[in-house]
């Protein structure tokens, strides 16, 4: 059946009563589309006609926000700027949450201030509102940009272009302009956020490469190695022909104890193009594997290449030094003699000169030792050999008594514990466990300090239940030794020992040494894994100013920020971790990733529910948006 389109008679008797007794009633409804069809926006023309329909209807309902956001949006199309704010601002009023009207409203003022420079300060303040309530409108955040570089406001300028570049990252303005804002400020995380993203794209500017460069090279002298790493294999991505870049990672990876990835790095740096530094970090990493032989190879073809080289870090002297090192390592006190002899060592070399004792020593020509390490003692006092061999009994040095058991087994121990220090230096832990352990045979001088030698060499092989029992039989002999305090206590607590002794020995440690930055840090761990939170925190502050670049200290001071409901502060702690490298840091990597995405869900939950657009639209922020000013 078909249905009647036709009015009730009812209703149409009513409506005729209704003319009969009043003025018609316009419709607001019906209004709000004829005045939006005559808006440019709404590919109309006539924007004056379209405010005399808004004015009406604001009459009939006053309380319209939509008609006041409406209106304004005519009048600005009318050519008046000025007399399109009072209703703009009237709507966020009424509807404080109307994201659109915001938005509407800071650019209007952001318009108006490209006109005036008196209204600078208030198109900040509404522009500010305004991302609030549109944290992903990249527009809006641009135009609060412009007008704080305009006003001096640096901060909120580097804040608002961050976040453009973050949304837009094609954007290359937003981020060469945090670049600079970050670069005034001396924020790194922020300027090293920016001066990646410029280079991350497949044809970078070369400027910005430049200005990637410059970063990296300040980073190593900062310490952040990972962060230089990161750095110098972006370049390395867009300058892949560059030996000099490959090198940069090569030298990182040397400093970070990761000698095979270094060695492959210079071999592919060598490759494009050798030069004498590549051969002498080839040299050094081949010593750090112990390979000794193919070391001492790489030093005498070095060598004579390097008569008259200025640059300090791979001197002559520094490759004799470690040619040098590379014989006695591999027992060849003999090779080594002759060697030195011919160099002619000076009053600057006591490196050469405590190598010339220790090659004596090891082929127990006695006398030519004495000679050697009197001679030391005399002209280089400070260097470990010779301030040992200072702190032995005198009578050990007298003629007639030189060929005693007990003078010889001194001086031999001297040798070994020099070589245990050797193989240590060159992170040989077998060998250097292997002479330590001959050296505590052949006298009773010096036991402490090789029962140190052998629990470092113990913990570094990861052999935990047997470096305890070394330091044990160390405490036996000085319970005051404050490095033995310290380390017996951190091995308690990360092995899970009695927490009260732990925290009794570091305790102890700190009190001999309250400016090392190791026992501070130790301390610190040792207040949080007993609860107290405030004074660990504390501590912890100290340590990181006492040894700003550790990262396990950055990663207590972030477990204890935890606890005490800080997470923000944690996050930029274990960034700062994250700028070294560490065994740890893969783990750590993950945990940031997980707090930050959950402090950006608390931080959604406190908020409420997202604010609406005039369509009805969520106006939800993404996942990812972050608009800390550091870029974290």
């Amino acid at each position: 059946m078909r249905r009647s389109t036709a009015f009730p008679i009812s209703i149409l008797l009513l409506q005729a009563v209704s003319i009969v007794a009043q003025a018609p009633q316009e419709d607001p409804r019906a209004m709000m589309l004829q005045a939006r069809a005559k808006q440019r926006r709404g590919g109309g023309d006539d924007p004056q006609g379209a405010v005399q329909i808004y004015k009406r209807v604001i009459a009939l309902v006053p309380q319209s926000a939509e008609a006041r956001l409406r209106l304004s949006e005519s009048i600005e199309e009318s050519g008046d700027m000025d007399g399109a704010v009072a209703p703009a601002r009237k709507a966020v009023e009424l509807d404080p949450r109307n994201a659109e009207a915001a938005g509407h409203l800071g650019l209007l003022q952001y318009r108006r201030a490209m006109a005036s420079s008196s209204v600078l300060p208030e198109a900040r303040m509404d522009l500010q509102k305004a991302v609030e309530l549109l944290p992903n409108d990249a527009e809006v955040w641009a135009r609060l940009g412009e007008v704080s570089e305009l006003l001096k406001d640096s901060e909120l300028a580097l804040r608002a272009w961050l976040q453009v570049g973050r949304l837009r990252p094609a954007i290359t303005i937003a981020w060469e302009r945090a670049l600079i804002q970050a670069k005034s400020l001396n924020r790194y995380e922020a300027r090293r956020e920016a001066a990646m993203a410029l280079c991350s794209g497949k044809h970078p500017d070369p400027r910005h490469l430049r200005m990637l460069d410059e970063l990296a090279r300040e980073q190593i002298k900062l310490g952040y190695l990972a962060h230089a790493e990161e750095s110098f294999r972006l370049l390395s991505r867009h300058l892949p022909d560059s030996p000099e870049i490959l090198e940069n990672v090569a030298l990182i990876q040397v400093r970070t104890a990761r000698f095979e990835e270094a060695l492959k790095s210079l071999q592919q740096a060598e490759k494009l193009k050798g030069s004498d530094r590549i051969s002498f970090n080839m040299a050094l990493a081949l010593m750090n594997l112990g390979r000794f032989q193919e070391a001492e190879t790489q030093w005498k073809s070095l060598l004579p290449r390097l008569v008259g080289k200025t640059d300090t870090a791979i001197s002559q002297q520094n490759a004799r030094i470690l040619y040098a090192n590379s014989l006695l390592l591999q027992g060849r006190g003999s090779a080594v003699l002759p060697l030195i002899n011919a160099w002619r060592v000076t009053q600057d070399d006591g490196e050469l000169a405590v190598l010339r004792a220790e090659a004596l020593l090891g082929l127990e020509d006695w006398k030519g030792a004495r000679a050697a390490l009197r001679d030391g003692i005399a002209r280089f006092p400070k260097m470990p050999l010779f301030s040992q061999a200072a702190a032995l009994p005198k009578t050990l040095f007298n003629e007639g008594l030189f060929a005693k058991k007990e003078s010889r087994g001194a001086l031999t121990q001297l040798y070994l514990e020099g070589m245990a220090n050797a193989f240590a230096e060159f992170r040989q832990w077998g060998r250097c466990l292997e002479y330590a352990g001959r050296a505590r045979k052949v006298s009773k001088q010096r036991e402490i300090e090789l029962l140190l030698l052998q629990s470092n060499a113990l913990d570094q092989l990861g052999r935990f239940d047997e470096a305890m029992r070394v330091l044990r039989e160390a405490q036996k002999m000085d319970p005051t030794n404050s490095t033995l305090q310290n380390n017996l206590g951190y091995l308690l607590l990360e092995k899970g020992g009695d927490l009260k002794e732990a925290s009794d020995l570091i305790e102890a440690a700190v009190k001999q040494e309250p400016q090392n930055g190791s026992v501070m840090d130790s301390w610190g761990w040792a207040l949080f894994k007993q609860g107290k939170f405030e004074e660990s925190e504390k501590a912890l502050r100290k340590a990181s100013e006492l040894n700003p670049f550790s990262p396990d200290t950055r990663m207590h001071l972030g477990e204890v920020l935890l606890k005490l409901n800080r997470p923000e502060e944690a996050v930029e702690q274990w960034e700062r971790a994250l700028a070294f490298i560490f065994p740890e840091r893969a783990v750590l990597d993950k945990r940031l990733a997980n707090l930050r995405a959950d402090i950006a869900k608390r931080a959604a939950l406190a908020k409420g529910p997202a604010p609406k657009d005039t369509s009805g639209k969520s106006m939800n922020p993404s996942d990812d948006d972050d608009s800390d000013e550091e870029g974290h």
